[in-house]
């Protein structure tokens, strides 16, 4: 009997905040799969958001970069990041909240 091929994928964090207009946010991502290299999509995020994966040198695992633009719309949502391995798919919900950048206080010139 043969095993069955596992694939399967995570991230390290969730919710996963990300500010508008502000700085990428990286994500780690586990992937395991039967082979050093998968297929990885995100679906389902908002305008303006924009995602960019880079697996590892050894594994599919690796890094998800997320930066929110200034037009990005506030609020929480939930992309689907799929994978695809030999033939199969895993995939898995994440929660993704774009907040408003922080309000800074203006210093006077001299202090």
């Amino acid at each position: 009997m043969v095993a069955p091929i596992v694939l399967s994928v995570s991230v390290s964090e969730s919710p996963i905040t990300v500010i508008q207009g502000g700085g990428p946010v990286y994500v780690a991502v586990t992937i395991m799969a039967p082979t050093e290299t998968a297929s990885f999509t995100m679906t389902g995020l908002p305008a303006g958001v924009n995602a960019s994966y880079k697996e590892s040198e050894s594994n599919p695992s690796g890094q998800l970069t997320l930066t929110a633009s200034s037009i990005a719309p506030l609020g929480t949502t939930m992309p689907v990041i799929t994978v695809g391995s030999s033939g199969q798919t895993a995939s898995t919900t994440v929660k993704l909240v774009v907040a408003a950048p922080a309000k800074t206080a203006a210093t006077k010139p001299g202090r």
